[in-house]
């Protein structure tokens, strides 16, 4: 294989650095833009795809802001290549979807090319977008019941479909042939042949201008000036082991709570993520495969670090992972994968932002990066049988996306649009789906009270309400979620998780004879028919008429909601964005008319917080006074106190020493089992789970909250080396 190998060594002016780099950046959004243009699917209209360039030796110069996942799996699949072919030429495109070698899921199709300047390899330009079906049990290749991948769709290995130009048609039509819907995988998978010239042609243009050597050189330093930075700021952290664990439910075979747990370990200028002690893999749907996995905690590192550097390799250098063999989060074949998109990866990344977090709630200078996880499931809603014109159709409603943001030291979350796991993501237009589709929205709207309480709140997300409308037979609704009866998205340093999401079923339902008598039904309780709860991993067959409403999961807050500024909440509830009973209930803020009763707020905060310590074990009498040396701060909520060789937590609001710390300071910490009634009106906590509050024992200041399985042994949030 020829690979360019310039001297990057060669000092690269700033001015032209910088001009180069932004170059880059507008090369890799017109290689995007070309698959959305050239692409006729929804799924890709809706931002689930991306488009990276990579250098020479494989490695993430430049990514996409759409799914992010991808953008480092993408770099492995790139290695792949180049690690199993001698014969690589210009012109060459590589496509692959197999899970278990580099890849995500299989409806996550993925071309690479490499990028040949003056007969050399300078860089390679990657894409992808979930096709919307690769074959597999159901229309859209998501396959609840599945118990092997071989149930859920063609699995193409690292192959060439593009030799020297001339495209393999025979592999071309395999694929094909394997889809329900050849025509529109065909437009796709055309769609990324073109991003590949047109990106490739701008690459050479700039080759052209400034040398083979300068992109390339660029590209490099790009790479190497994030690892060095992100370096530097890890030095400037604290060494030691930080700890989260996240819990999976529903599989689609059996109704399981399944566990990842994340334990970072911090040394100098490295971190390492060890998963050891997650569950093994599931014999149904909610596995991830090891390059997912890899490709989450990408998105992760970006999602923190990448806040204040740009997304490349540099993010990932510093790291190593340690995952089990055969783990729910590395997957071996011939397990079921077709939800490792959105499975056991967005635990696994949620877990490590976390695990983040605490290691950065010891610096007050990035104490901004702190968050809850802002992804904790995808509320699939993949429709497939016959549309209103009497063809073929399969979807998968992108609107589920409209979940709400974690909250921040100083700000709310976002509403309706806060994602992680897709940053420049969107959702369709209603017309352009019921104009397409068989479907017709009853509403598609902000849900109050769905983010998750806190000193700053998180963002509220949406309902979704759709009726099976002018179909001319049946459709199969095929649901794959998490987080229906786990609160995954958890809050930070006092805040609570978000909503918990659900799918609601009306079958014969009533709307369309209530809107031709005028009236129209506000609220899914509102029609009439058989309602039912759909389990998170399911499929239902809906008749013509029958209703489907989503709520969707969203992030946590940030901080103690009774430390919320009661103006804040006024605002939230005159907005509609916060319940008055919430407001009450939850905030401790009294409201009347849309404004403040300062009085009844003092009194009514005062009673929450008293039966909270009325109701908590672990508090004891004789809590000590000490005047030490406070060597660490964590966040707003502890403080550690030097004796000598020993430390001391105190808890920093009333100034209380709890004790001295020998494994973990929840061991000194009042606590106690919240009910679900306190979590909010839209959070559901399985039986075999329980959400446990952390408190000051004298001032009953809420210090964390978190969920955790039933005669588990809790986890430590930090230890210091």
């Amino acid at each position: 294989m020829a690979t360019a190998t310039p001297d990057t060594q060669t000092a690269i002016d700033p001015i032209t650095y910088e001009v180069i780099s932004h170059r880059l950046w507008s090369i890799n959004e017109e290689g995007a833009t070309t698959i959305v243009h050239a692409s006729g699917s929804p799924v890709v209209h809706a931002t689930d795809y991306n488009f990276g360039l990579y250098t020479r030796t494989g490695e993430t110069a430049v990514s996409g802001v759409f799914y992010m996942i991808p953008i480092f799996v993408m770099q492995k699949v790139v290695q792949e290549v180049i690690a199993r072919f001698e014969d690589v030429n210009e012109g060459d495109v590589f496509v692959t979807n197999d899970p278990f070698i580099a890849g995500v899921h299989q409806s996550d199709v993925q071309f690479v090319s490499p990028v040949f300047y003056d007969g050399e390899i300078v860089a390679w330009t990657g894409c992808m977008a979930h096709l919307m079906d690769v074959g597999g049990m159901f229309p859209g290749s998501w396959c609840p019941g599945a118990t092997e991948v071989f149930q859920e769709g063609l699995l193409l290995p690292p192959t060439k479909i593009v030799d020297g130009g001339v495209r393999d048609e025979a592999l071309w039509q395999t694929i094909l042939g394997n889809s329900r819907l050849p025509a529109m995988v065909a437009n796709d998978m055309s769609a990324f042949l073109s991003a590949h010239r047109v990106a490739q042609a701008r690459l050479r243009e700039a080759c052209d201008q400034y040398g083979a050597e300068a992109i390339v050189g660029t590209m490099d330093q790009m790479i190497d000036r994030t690892e060095a930075r992100l370096r530097e700021w890890l030095e400037e952290l604290p060494d030691g082991e930080f700890q989260q664990e996240a819990f999976l439910d529903h599989d689609g075979v059996a109704n399981n709570i399944y566990k990842v747990r994340c334990t970072l370990q911090k040394h100098g200028d490295s971190m390492t993520f060890d998963f050891d002690g997650s569950d093994p893999a599931i014999v149904g749907l909610g596995n991830a495969t090891a390059s997912t996995t890899f490709g989450a905690i990408g998105t992760t590192m970006m999602a923190v670090f990448g806040s204040g550097l740009p997304w490349n390799a540099g993010l990932m250098r510093p790291l190593e992972m340690k995952l089990p063999e055969n783990s729910m989060i590395s997957a071996e074949m011939p397990m079921p994968i077709s939800a490792g998109s959105t499975g056991g990866a967005w635990q696994a990344s949620g877990a490590a932002l976390m695990c983040l977090s605490k290691l950065l709630g010891f610096s007050e200078k990035y104490s901004g990066f702190i968050s809850g996880p802002p992804d904790g499931s995808w509320l699939l809603s993949q429709w497939g049988g016959r549309n209103q014109f009497g063809e073929p159709y399969a979807t998968m409603h992108m609107d589920p996306l409209g979940w709400g943001g974690p909250a921040f030291n100083f700000r709310d979350g976002v509403d309706s649009g806060g994602s992680l796991i897709v940053v420049g993501g969107g959702f369709n237009d209603v017309e352009l789906t019921e104009s397409t589709q068989p479907v017709l929205y009853m509403w598609r709207r902000e849900l109050p009270d769905s983010g998750g309480p806190g000193r700053f709140r998180g963002g509220n997300g949406i309902e979704i309400g759709m009726a099976l409308y002018d179909a001319p037979d049946e459709t199969i609704a095929t649901g794959a979620t998490m987080g229906k009866v786990v609160p995954i998205t958890l809050g930070v340093f006092g805040g609570y998780p978000g909503a918990t999401c659900l799918y609601e079923h009306v079958g014969g339902a009533d709307w369309r004879r209530r809107l031709e008598g005028g009236s129209r039904p506000d609220h899914i309780s509102e029609i009439g028919g058989e309602h039912s709860f759909p389990e998170a991993k399911s499929t239902t067959t809906m008749a013509p008429d029958d209703v489907m409403n989503h709520v969707v999961q969203n992030a946590g807050g940030f901080g103690d909601p009774l430390e919320r500024d009661p103006a804040r909440v006024v605002a939230d509830v005159v907005g509609g964005h916060v319940s008055v009973e919430t407001a009450s209930r939850i905030y401790g803020v009294i409201v009347h008319d849309d404004r403040l009763d300062a009085g009844a707020t003092e009194g009514k905060r005062r009673e929450l917080r008293a039966a909270r310590l009325a109701s908590a074990e672990n508090v004891r009498d004789d809590y000590e006074q000490r005047d030490l040396p406070v060597v660490q701060r964590w966040g707003d909520i502890l403080e550690l106190l030097q004796d000598g060789d020993a430390l001391y937590v105190r808890a920093i609001e009333s100034g209380t020493v709890l004790g001295l710390l020998e494994d973990s300071w929840r061991d000194l910490a009042a606590r106690r089992v919240m009910v679900q009634e306190e979590l909010g009106p839209h959070v559901t906590v399985d039986d075999r789970l329980e959400v446990v509050q952390y408190l000051d024992p004298v001032s009953g200041r809420s210090l964390w909250v978190d969920c955790r399985r039933k005669g588990d042994e809790p986890i430590f949030d930090f230890r210091l080396a």
